[in-house]
């Protein structure tokens, strides 16, 4: 039974959009600011200060999760994909409801009062009557 377990947390790990969509958010978003705080306390150690310490932590980290990153960003934007595909069936289900029912209160108008309207003939003024 251990090896299934483990067989299952392997197979986790390894194919992106298993993890739910809010946990691999917290995971990449967790580990982008650890990367940030490291590469800020190596360049702190070396001697930047201020802004430069800024400036220069923000693009090695970004530089560095690009691609020591890559696999929960991956696991990240297919659980966004997901989400917003839901988002887009929603109102894609929507929109044909309301289709729907826009036709059936077209259909649903009596026959009788268009044709009626459309039946209808004003006799036009002669040009030598008013």
């Amino acid at each position: 039974m251990d090896r299934r377990r483990t067989r299952l947390r392997r197979d986790r790990l390894t194919y992106p959009g298993t993890v739910s969509t809010g946990r691999a958010f917290v995971v990449y978003t967790g580990l982008r600011i650890i990367l940030l705080l490291a590469v800020g306390g190596l360049l702190y150690l070396t001697g930047a200060r201020g802004l430069l310490l800024i400036l220069l932590s923000f693009l090695v980290s970004g530089a560095l999760s690009l691609v020591w990153l890559d696999r929960p960003r991956s696991q990240m934007s297919a659980g966004v994909g997901k989400a917003i595909g839901r988002v887009n069936e929603r109102i894609d289900a929507a929109a044909a409801s309301e289709d729907d029912l826009q036709e059936i209160d077209v259909t649903d108008e009596p026959a009788d009062e268009t044709s009626a309207l459309e039946g209808e003939s004003h006799p036009e003024p002669k040009s030598g009557q008013q």
